[in-house]
């Protein structure tokens, strides 16, 4: 994390609800995320960790409380939420790659569509950083002819590509064969140690422990755990984060 940068707020949730028909997911819902930090997002399966980082782009609304990204109030204003999404990039489970497109497209076409950069100039930028996830060789392939992993590492490319103050990623080892998934961590630990703002929705506690700044742990909508590595694994707060633990203690 850059210590210079992190005074200063990126992310603001302030009591953030949602409800999914009577379910109640996220549970007033406060937090700050600050430039240049790397938070890992963890807990059980269906925790609300992922509707909570969902709702930080919308692709989830939230029935109550704020959210203020850079300064811009994410709400149905169409400008705001246009502007929110061109900082802010997603990194999801499933690749989303466009079938039809080439590697090296696929990469280019935001910046050419969004940041209305040249197609020369965007595929240039597309080629550095597929040269920066180690897959400048496969530019000319389609996804079908990568593995997971590298489709998951082209995803990463492409969210890379609009240049955003923030990326975020919802679980993105766990689509992966188990083999796949040290290629994308390492890229995403690459990621962590430049400095980019990351929030990442994980089941990895290695990866969680090694590299985050912070650990926000989520249980039945709410956060109860919101503190760093070392003392999340060390000594949690709640038996609840204690009791998750012990339980994925094996994966680290």
């Amino acid at each position: 994390m850059n210590s210079d940068a992190v005074l200063r707020p990126i992310i603001e949730a302030r009591k953030v609800g949602k409800r999914f028909g009577a379910f109640h997911a996220l549970k007033d819902v406060s937090a700050t995320f600050y430039e240049g930090q790397v938070t890992a997002i963890v807990g059980p399966s269906g925790s609300g960790k992922s509707t909570f980082l969902r709702t930080l782009n919308r692709l989830e609304t939230h029935d109550s409380g704020d959210i203020v990204v850079d300064g811009t109030v994410l709400n149905d204003n169409l400008k705001n939420l246009d502007t929110i999404r061109r900082e802010v990039g997603m990194v999801f489970q499933s690749f989303n790659l466009f079938s039809h497109l080439t590697i090296l497209r696929n990469v280019a076409l935001a910046p050419m569509r969004v940041r209305k950069m040249t197609r020369a100039a965007a595929e240039a930028k597309a080629m550095n950083l597929l040269e920066r996830v180690g897959l400048k060789s496969q530019a000319a392939k389609y996804p079908v002819q990568l593995s997971g992993g590298q489709q998951q590492r082209v995803a990463i490319a492409r969210a890379l590509a609009m240049d955003p103050k923030v990326l975020l990623f919802d679980e993105p080892t766990s689509a992966l064969d188990p083999e796949m998934v040290n290629e994308v961590l390492a890229v995403m630990r690459e990621l962590a140690y430049s400095g980019i703002t990351m929030l990442v929705v994980t089941h990895e506690m290695g990866f969680a422990r090694e590299v985050a700044d912070r650990i926000i742990f989520f249980d039945e909508g709410v956060i109860l755990e919101d503190t760093t590595p070392e003392s999340f694994f060390a000594h949690p707060d709640h038996e609840r984060a204690k009791a998750f633990l012990s339980q994925v203690r094996h994966g680290f």
